[in-house]
């Protein structure tokens, strides 16, 4: 796949206002992450202390599986972060239960936002925020994605007070079972 997914992710990351994510190199409103993993030293979880929130990471490693019907199955992980000041006093236990809750309900509600969007960027080729249309190897990371089996979930607080909520996205793309000569040295 030479085409890359986080090109729309963080489009979307920019113009969805509850993240407002500002490409710009040192920006303080940086907004979306390119991570390997959400649990290793990733640039988020290197400057989380500064880290803007809520905020939003694609995992870039390849997650797939080939299968018999000449297809590969990818799985993409998108997260989205958003950090919560829980008050340890035990009159306020309480109050930190209820703003946990509703931190879970906002990310929920992100990631139902990102499917809506998605599917009519999928659907009509053109952002529906902006009206931009995206070019066709931009277009051509959506093929094969299937929304209708997105599924997501809360991942435990971690790093201090961040709230985590996970997305699984699978993608179907055709499978390349010939040898292609050109990628090969000839002598040996």
């Amino acid at each position: 796949m030479i085409c890359k997914f986080s090109v729309i992710l963080e489009s979307w990351a920019a113009m969805y206002a509850p993240i407002s994510h500002d490409p710009e190199k040192g920006s303080k409103n940086k907004a979306f992450y390119k991570i390997r993993t959400i649990n290793e030293n990733s640039e988020f979880v290197r400057n989380q202390n500064m880290a803007k929130s809520p905020c939003m990471a694609y995992s870039v490693l390849i997650d797939a599986q080939a299968s018999a019907n000449k297809s590969v199955n990818y799985a993409h992980s998108i997260y989205f972060l958003a950090r919560a000041k829980a008050n340890s006093l035990a009159k306020n236990a309480r109050q930190d239960d209820d703003m946990g809750e509703s931190i879970q309900m906002e990310l929920d509600e992100y990631a139902q936002d990102l499917l809506a969007y998605l599917g009519e960027l999928k659907r009509t080729g053109r952002c529906p925020i902006s009206g931009r249309v995206f070019n066709a190897s931009e277009m051509a990371a959506l093929r094969g994605i299937n929304l209708d089996k997105a599924e997501w979930g809360s991942i435990p607080v971690k790093y201090a007070e961040w709230n985590i909520l996970g997305i699984q996205l699978e993608q179907i793309a055709p499978r390349v079972i010939c040898i292609n000569q050109e990628k090969y040295n000839k002598h040996g």
